[in-house]
């Protein structure tokens, strides 16, 4: 197979190679509305949204679907959650225990804890496709529920349930302590809503299953009691075990290929590829298996406070840059850093030069890529205003949008006659960085300036005499380059450890011994309010 700069090539050609380029090729992706669906659920999305861009940009016909696992129990009451609009909220415990009465019942039949939306699905659905749509990203969304009551579950389910020994020997080498009674089907009690009822017979002709509820434990770690009742349901009543639900969405989507994470590899994926082959009688799509991601150096969890969801990344950074770290080669595990988001953005903003020429590639591969992927980000085309991000974040100490844009012309950062476009992408990136600089940046970036002048204590006359020359320097406009360099040369010219003037500089500006960069910080702030602070004027 040719080799590709990017790896949504490379799968591309797979499945052309085995479909061809006629018909139409569905990549689908799934996500259980569990609670707020963090950044790592969103590989599926993305990762499948670039092998759509690649197989549409060879001529091939596609489908980006997405499903959503509505049917699927609620298990664990998460502490936080995303409210519509993607603030988080704790639960008090008394909301929680509320909530813990519908454990084991199908999330679309519980109610949505913010009251805006018709279920708990709905709501954290929602919430999930609104970061995604942020991004400029669409699918085609389906809820298993709807698909259920429409019947559309039924052709992969009469096979299935039809000859229930052979899906027995198929899932019991893959699941342990699978039962002599085992029938791959999971009724909802029509007495108490829950997921907990055991199917002890089916009926084809009839469509139609006898149940018992009994108490079940959900993944093998929340258990959930039944309530004895003993019925006879309809077979749409109910879902498949995920291992058989998975392949009959295969079939029903018609799917071609479909990403994943590799606990689904190591999991549901080998016993779905036999399920698929052996008792629906249907290839398994193509498919990708991704690495995954930490965050602040560990997996994202509640308990380490390192959850973060769509709507919290389009708060530092644009939406552009964050669709680009999934670019990025997923079978290399990474680590975002969120006090460090200013390498991805760098990252990107060489990706963006390089994609203009305006900076050499440092290899033909990275040039390529460049080439490749930029033109797959959905955004307006036109070259974008892009301040430098810890920049932007020392800039946006100033609250005024008039003296931010200023200052950015007088560095030069923003055009003399910029248009009202540029002005808007460098406010954006401004206050984006702002954001980050104040909730996850080291505290060097995470100031305000004191309003009122106050001499630090022990200041030396000739601290006086090298702050006013600083002072003239930055009057005269000079780079932050020759800033910086500058004031290392007026504390050598008066006999000043640099350490000590860059304290007595921060002190002035921030309270604070420590700061941002001072030469680019100095140039960053209202350049009339810097020579009277440095003048020591009131």
């Amino acid at each position: 197979m040719t080799y590709r700069v990017f790896w949504a090539d490379t799968l591309a050609d797979e499945v052309i190679e085995r479909y061809g380029k006629e018909g139409e090729v569905v990549v689908k992706c799934a996500a259980s509305p569990s609670g707020g669906k963090h950044i790592g659920n969103i590989n599926d999305i993305l990762r499948g949204y670039f092998i759509k861009e690649s197989l549409k940009s060879m001529g091939v016909k596609t489908r980006h679907v997405h499903t959503s696992d509505d049917r699927d129990p609620l298990r664990k009451i998460p502490e936080r959650m995303p409210d519509r609009d993607g603030k988080w909220h704790i639960l008090s415990e008394k909301e929680l225990n509320e909530l813990n009465k519908y454990a084991g019942i199908p999330y679309v039949d519980v109610p949505d804890p913010f009251g805006c939306c018709k279920s708990w699905a709905e709501h954290f659905n929602n919430v999930w496709l609104d970061g995604v749509n942020m991004l400029g990203v669409e699918v085609e969304d389906y809820s298993n529920d709807q698909l259920y009551r429409e019947g559309k579950f039924e052709p992969p389910m009469r096979t299935i349930l039809s000859d229930i020994p052979k899906a027995k020997e198929v899932i019991s080498k893959y699941q342990r302590n699978t039962p002599p009674d085992y029938i791959p089907f999971n009724p909802i009690c029509e007495k108490c809503g829950r997921i907990t009822a055991k199917a002890v017979s089916v009926d084809l002709d009839n469509w139609t299953v006898d149940y018992i509820c009994e108490s079940k434990s959900l993944a093998g770690e929340f258990d959930i009691p039944g309530c004895g009742h003993k019925g006879t349901t309809s077979l749409n009543n109910g879902k498949l075990p995920w291992r058989f639900e998975w392949p009959s969405q295969w079939q029903i989507f018609d799917v071609k290929m479909e990403p994943f994470g590799k606990d689904h590899y190591e999991g549901s994926w080998p016993s779905g590829q036999e399920i698929s082959k052996v008792i629906l009688g249907r290839e398994p799509p193509v498919y990708t298996v991704y690495e995954f991601f930490l965050v602040n150096s560990a997996k994202m969890s509640t308990r380490h406070g390192n959850v973060y969801i769509t709507q919290d990344m389009a708060e530092i950074m644009e939406p552009e840059v964050f669709l680009y770290f999934y670019s990025l080669n997923p079978m290399k595990q990474k680590n975002l850093e969120v006090k460090n988001i200013n390498f991805l953005v760098d990252g990107f903003d060489r990706f963006e030069r390089v994609y203009y020429d305006e900076v050499e590639a440092a290899d033909p591969e990275e040039k390529d890529f460049a080439k490749r992927v930029y033109p797959m980000l959905p955004m307006e085309d036109r070259r974008k205003i892009r301040i430098p991000y810890t920049f932007a974040a020392m800039v946006s100490v100033s609250k005024n949008d008039e003296h931010i844009l200023r200052t950015l012309r007088k560095t030069g950062h923003l055009p003399q006659d910029a248009t009202p476009e540029q002005e808007t992408d460098a406010l954006k990136r401004v206050h984006k960085a702002g954001i980050w600089a104040r909730k996850y940046a080291p505290d060097e970036y995470n100031i305000d300036i004191k309003e009122a002048l106050d001499l630090p204590p022990e200041m030396e006359p000739a601290e006086k005499d090298a702050l006013a020359e600083i002072a003239d320097f930055i009057e005269a406009r000079h780079t932050e380059e020759e800033t910086q360099y500058e004031i290392f040369e007026i504390a050598k010219r008066k006999d000043i450890k640099p350490a000590k003037l860059f304290k007595t500089a921060y002190l002035l500006l921030l309270g604070k011994p420590r700061g941002p960069k001072l030469g680019p910080f100095l140039l960053a702030l209202d350049t009339d309010f810097v020579l009277k602070r440095l003048r020591l004027e009131a």
